[in-house]
């Protein structure tokens, strides 16, 4: 679509290279520059390279994520005050945004378990503000959602109105796709990674491994039968794991099969090179990674607190686990994959995303903001 250029400032607490949030506020920032925006992104901690992005650190101090927050909230309506934008937009829950690209759980709805003492804290009173500010109704601040369980949860605690409410299509990498390269793509990453032919190379892709649950696929990986077992590798890529997961990987008998790896750019490599993905998540909105997956021919074993887990059903290029989440389950399923015909299962995806138009997600965001930044200078 086409709309006069403007300002924008795209707004995040943290960027770090490999983050799924981040990827797509750089697709979007790219995006709304090939429209002839002015494009500026806002944060409070920049990792990585800035490439030739317009890049504003605000700086504040705080010895917790939600300090941090609170005090980036305020350094950003002062930024605004003196360098005013068309149109703001959020990565991350912040007050006085005209567009939120929301791919976080409700934290209200996903603390609520907690005992009440916890709802005195200034952890909890902090991100409940800056959820309120986005969601209650009197907010005027349009909403992007990547799942429609995002919705009703939302809508559940806050009430906000249908019409501020955009969930977004699935939307994927066009680089992901198995393309004429991926035999050698394959070849090349295996013999990096020391991976024979005739092992079997189990990929988790995720910045935050523990809530992917890599643990439950380290022990899924010992309990496999003997003589299966010595033929898996598992690679876990990620932002820097916990150093309970290396001591786990020991602990079980599996720390000589694994390898923990940064957050590194091959990810189509990575993706052809490997025989399953395995994402036990305890939650992930989307799971964008097992998108990924599909449109590379990759066969998935995932937990069903993964909003794409239908996908994978859909596609019958796996399993998808019950919740809740039950070890044995994943055991189980984990040794039926890597006996099973992984050929029929990666023609299955392959199959399945041919008939998908999976890659328009940056444009579509671009076209909301286009879209909310018109209807705010007609209201005005």
């Amino acid at each position: 679509m086409l709309a006069p250029p403007m300002q924008i400032a795209l707004a995040v607490l943290r960027y770090f290279p490999h983050g799924g949030v981040q990827r797509d506020l750089v697709a979007t920032a790219n995006e709304l520059r090939g429209r002839g925006h002015g494009v500026r992104i806002v944060c409070h901690t920049w990792h990585g390279e800035r490439r030739d992005l317009d890049v504003v650190v605000l700086p504040v101090a705080g010895g917790s994520n939600h300090a941090r927050a609170a005090r980036f909230a305020a350094a950003l309506a002062s930024h605004l005050a003196a360098r005013p934008a068309d149109v703001v937009v959020g990565f991350d829950k912040l007050p006085g945004l005209d567009v939120c690209y929301c791919a976080d759980p409700s934290f209200v709805t996903r603390t609520a378990h907690r005992p009440w003492p916890y709802r005195l804290l200034p952890r909890h009173r902090t991100f409940r503000a800056l959820e309120a500010a986005v969601f209650t109704p009197r907010s005027p601040t349009r909403v992007l959602l990547l799942a429609e369980r995002q919705r009703r949860d939302y809508q559940r605690v806050w009430g906000t109105p249908d019409e501020r409410l955009v969930v977004l299509p699935p939307g994927v990498a066009a680089d992901r796709r198995r393309d004429a390269d991926a035999a050698a793509l394959r070849g090349r990453v295996r013999r990096e990674l020391g991976v024979a032919d005739d092992q079997l190379l189990l990929l988790a892709l995720a910045a935050n491994l523990q809530l992917k649950g890599c643990d439950r696929t380290l022990r899924a990986i010992a309990a496999l039968p003997a003589a299966l077992r010595a033929r898996v590798r598992f690679v876990a890529v990620g932002e820097a794991a916990p150093a309970a997961l290396p001591r786990l990987a020991q602990k079980v008998g599996v720390g000589a099969q694994t390898t923990f790896a940064p957050g590194r750019d091959d990810v189509p490599a990575l993706l052809q090179a490997a025989d399953l993905l395995v994402h036990p998540a305890r939650y992930d909105t989307t799971g964008t990674v097992l998108l990924e997956a599909l449109v590379a021919g990759l066969p998935v074993l995932c937990s069903d607190a993964c909003g794409f887990a239908p996908l994978v059903r859909d596609a019958g290029a796996g399993r998808v686990l019950d919740e809740p989440f039950a070890q044995p389950a994943l055991d189980a399923a984990l040794r039926e994959l890597l006996l099973a015909d992984r050929t029929a299962l990666q023609q299955r995806a392959l199959a399945w995303a041919a008939d998908r138009e999976l890659h328009g997600l940056h444009e579509r965001v671009a076209d909301e903001i286009e879209l909310t930044a018109a209807a705010r200078s007609t209201a005005r």
